[in-house]
């Protein structure tokens, strides 16, 4: 007996006989138990499913507003500075804009101050840019029309002023 081993498949085959299973017959009170049970887990999931998805529409809502506040909607518009060009150069690799530097008056009219450019802006229209291209170390006073943003983009240039309009202004004698 030491050396017989079990033959796990030399059993009856009576056993091996497929019965099929007993249904067992539900009283409608352990029906109506289990509906309610269910339906419990889905409302749950569907409560769970609704506040996810409202507190992504939120952010998505609150990103979105954020972006276009910041970078498309100025927070200034038609502010006029006024003083005389110093430089205006196209500047870019892939948006290519034109970036300019103010002399602004607040500068000119006190010689005690330090002479600097106070004034950098950024123009994206090329008809504007060539009239003031053409002002450029002419020594002429200029009035410049912007809009300020809080943002920059790429294609709107390097300064948060972007120049809409430009006005010479006549000599005062």
């Amino acid at each position: 007996m030491a050396n017989e081993k079990y033959d796990f498949f030399d059993d009856d085959d009576e056993n091996d006989v497929i019965t099929p299973k007993e249904e067992k017959i539900e009283t409608p009170e352990e029906k109506e138990e289990k509906e309610i049970a269910n339906d419990t887990i889905i409302r749950g999931y569907n409560r769970l499913r609704l506040i996810v998805y409202s507190v992504a529409s939120i952010l998505a809502i609150s990103l979105c507003t954020w972006l276009w506040l910041h970078f498309f909607s100025p927070y200034t518009v038609e502010t006029q500075e006024t003083g005389r060009i110093m430089e205006l150069k196209l500047q870019g690799m892939i948006f290519n804009t034109y970036e300019g530097k103010l002399l602004s008056e607040k500068y000119v009219d006190y010689p005690d101050k330090w002479l600097e450019y106070d004034f950098p802006f950024s123009v994206t229209n090329d008809s504007i840019a060539r009239q003031i291209m053409s002002l450029v170390g002419t020594g002429k006073r200029v009035r410049l029309t912007y809009e300020e943003y809080q943002g920059t983009l790429p294609w709107r240039g390097n300064s948060h002023r972007i120049i809409t309009g430009c006005e010479i202004l006549k000599k005062e004698n």
